[in-house]
Formats: structure tokens, C-alpha cells, sequence
């Protein structure tokens, strides 16, 4: 992902350069999007904004503000547009205005749940998707059950991303499946955000790929509009890069036995013997 920003930021320095005389690396981008938290301490507002034509797709993401008079009286919900600086080391908003107040938008209790990040101790969207074998499945079909579920996309070739995700997961599977008495209690769910690639017969043999017993670690997408809802409330970040490859950070998640999110965890410093733990205690409850 880095490669891919230099290339467009120099690209943008090159044509902001033209016929001027060179006095700063910087150019600016017009922004539009919804207000998704704000968190005045840290100088940052997260928004759902649409696509920056020849810069970067629509997404839900953090910005950083150096004037933090921008964050004043700014609420979740609020329609806005600014300015995103974005120099050779760092980005930021350079100017953030209120075009429209969030509690005067019409906006359906579904939507709602796709326009904010999802919050643990609340109930689970009840996404769909396909799996490896074709069937259509849903969050929902394994209420009873702890869920554990991972994004993946199969071309990933770093080490300490998606392969590790899923070597995690195959050590999940294989401890848990020791322990007789968790039987029927726990299942495991991989997502590709890549589903142009990733149809079902490549997730069948990715899931082949690391040992995967089906009947409890299942492989899955969807379109790419799903995708991008679920990844969206999680803090899931994707962009395309050079040569099928994705950029992308990483989400673990967990779902109690009622559906609803106990658990996200960020990043890969965890440990399959702590998720291991987490599905006992949840199972236990």
C-alpha cells in the first residue's frame, strides 16, 4: 500500500508542479463523506466518504486534524465536506465543514448499522455470503454457537498477514477439536475480501491448502458491497495495489453464542492459545 501512495502522491506532485515553481510537497484532495466518530483527544474524525477520483476509493477510515477548532460541535452522523492535504510523510484535514446535521437525515435502522463502527456487547449484523461449496450462509446460522471469523484474501503472500491469519486459524481448529466436550459449540469462519478472485472453488482450495475440516472452519465471501459494509463497521481498511495484490490491515472477531460481538481484535499480535481461551469462556457462559 505504501508503494502504491508513493507512486500517486509523486504522480500528483509531478502534474501540481508543472509550470510552478516548487516551493512545497503538498496537494490536496476535495473530500464529501459522513461523520463516523470523533475523538477530539487524539485529533482524529473517522469518515465514510466517497471515492477521491484518481486517489483513492470510497472507504471508511481515520483522518488526522492539526486545527482541532474543525472537531468543534462535530457529531456522528453529520454530512461534511474539506480539504485533504496530503504531503511526502503525513495527511490531514486541512478543512472540515457541517453540510448537513446527522439527527435531520433520513435514514432507515438498518442503514444505521452500516453507517457507524460496530460496537462490542451489541447484536451482529446478519451478514450473508457464499462459502467454498456453493451454499449461502449468514452470521445467524450459527446462533448456539461462538463464532470466530478472519479476513483473508488467497494471493496474500506476506508471511505475517493473511497466511498467518490462516495458520492461526488451522491451530484453532486443531485444539479445539481435541476437547470433546466443546463439540457442536464453537465454529470458525475465513472471509476473502477478494471475491473477484476468491470464487468458491478457490476458496475450496485455499481451505484444502491448510488442513480445514469444512464442517467447522468454513471459507466464504461475497460482493463486494457486503464486503465492504462488514469491513467498514469493523475498521477493516482494503485498497487495491499493483498486480492483484491488496493492501489491507487485519480484524479477528468474535460472536457469543446469542450473535452478538463480544471481541475485535486488531492487528496479528495475538495468539491462537488466546482465542483458544476467549471461545472456552464464551462457551461457558
Amino acid at each position: 500500500m505504501f508503494k502504491w501512495f508513493c507512486v500517486v502522491v509523486c504522480f500528483a506532485f509531478i502534474l501540481s508542479g508543472c509550470g510552478k515553481k516548487k516551493e512545497t510537497d503538498l496537494v490536496t484532495f476535495a473530500l464529501k463523506g459522513e461523520v463516523v466518530s470523533v475523538d477530539k483527544p487524539a485529533k482524529r474524525v473517522t469518515i465514510s466518504h466517497e471515492e477521491i477520483p484518481n486517489y483513492m476509493m470510497a472507504m471508511t477510515m481515520p483522518f488526522k486534524v492539526k486545527d482541532t477548532t474543525l472537531l468543534s460541535g462535530l457529531q456522528v452522523g453529520d454530512s461534511v465536506q474539506g480539504t485533504l492535504a496530503v504531503s511526502r510523510t503525513e495527511s490531514w484535514l486541512e478543512t472540515l465543514f457541517v453540510m448537513g446535521r446527522g439527527e435531520v437525515k433520513t435514514i432507515s435502522a438498518e442503514d444505521m448499522l452500516f453507517h457507524k463502527l460496530f460496537k462490542e456487547g451489541e447484536p451482529m449484523p446478519d451478514f450473508a455470503f457464499t462459502n467454498q461449496d456453493g451454499k449461502r450462509i449468514r452470521f445467524s446460522d450459527y446462533k448456539g454457537k461462538v463464532l470466530a471469523f478472519t479476513f483473508i484474501y488467497s494471493r496474500c503472500p506476506l508471511p505475517d498477514f493473511c497466511i498467518r491469519m490462516s495458520n492461526y486459524f488451522a491451530r484453532l481448529q486443531k485444539t479445539l477439536s481435541k476437547e470433546k466436550n466443546l463439540d457442536g459449540k464453537w465454529h470458525l469462519l475465513t472471509i476473502s475480501f477478494d471475491p473477484a478472485y476468491d470464487t468458491p472453488a478457490v476458496l475450496k482450495k485455499y481451505g484444502q491448502n491448510y488442513g480445514a475440516d469444512v464442517s467447522t472452519w468454513e471459507f466464504a465471501t461475497d460482493s463486494l458491497s457486503t464486503i465492504t459494509k462488514l469491513a467498514d463497521g469493523l475498521d477493516l481498511t482494503t485498497q487495491q495495489d499493483e498486480g492483484g495484490l491488496i493492501a489491507h490491515n487485519l480484524r479477528t472477531v468474535l460472536l457469543d453464542r446469542k450473535g452478538n460481538l463480544v471481541k475485535i481484535i486488531k492487528g496479528n499480535e495475538w495468539t491462537p492459545d488466546d482465542v483458544v481461551n476467549d471461545i472456552r469462556t464464551l462457551i461457558s457462559q
